[in-house]
């Protein structure tokens, strides 16, 4: 089932999660794709590749997911982006999407997170994990990384 021109409903979903998203899920994932996803492929000029979108609960949980994850809300994806300077462009572009209010920067994993939460001052809510798995928000010198690609900080 397509979701919007470029990302169809198999790409959000894991085969070991034998829970599929309701219907309030799909509408999420389909404002995901069109709001955030549509826009940021553009802007990268290139496929994106899903990782990880919808989550129910229960498969969540059996991965190690955060409680209350944007993804089993159907509002989040992580993006395989690369590492380095494709992960810092990649997130610095997500930002100036206005739709996007959550990045979340995973070094060394090739990934980013991207949802559509609400902003915050019109600004999206930033974090990084780092190698030991624990999470944060950016410091200065990360965020002076960020802002030298231009991204909303």
């Amino acid at each position: 089932m397509k979701l919007s021109p470029n990302f169809s409903l198999h790409e959000f979903t894991s085969p070991n999660d034998h829970m599929p998203p309701a219907e309030a899920h799909m509408q999420n994932l389909k404002a995901l794709c069109e709001l955030a996803l549509e826009p940021l492929r553009a802007q990268l000029g290139r496929s994106i590749q899903i990782t990880s979108g919808y989550r129910s609960p229960a498969y969540n949980k059996s991965i190690g997911g955060a409680p209350g994850s944007q993804h089993c809300a159907g509002i989040a994806a992580d993006i395989a982006v690369g590492n380095g300077d494709a992960m810092v462009i990649a997130a610095a572009i997500a930002s100036k999407i206005p739709a996007i209010g959550g990045i979340g920067v995973y070094p060394g994993r090739g990934f980013i997170h991207i949802d559509i939460r609400p902003r915050i001052g019109n600004k999206p809510t930033w974090w990084l994990q780092e190698p030991s798995g624990k999470y944060r928000q950016l410091n200065l010198a990360e965020k002076a990384k960020l802002k030298l690609k231009g991204a909303v900080l």
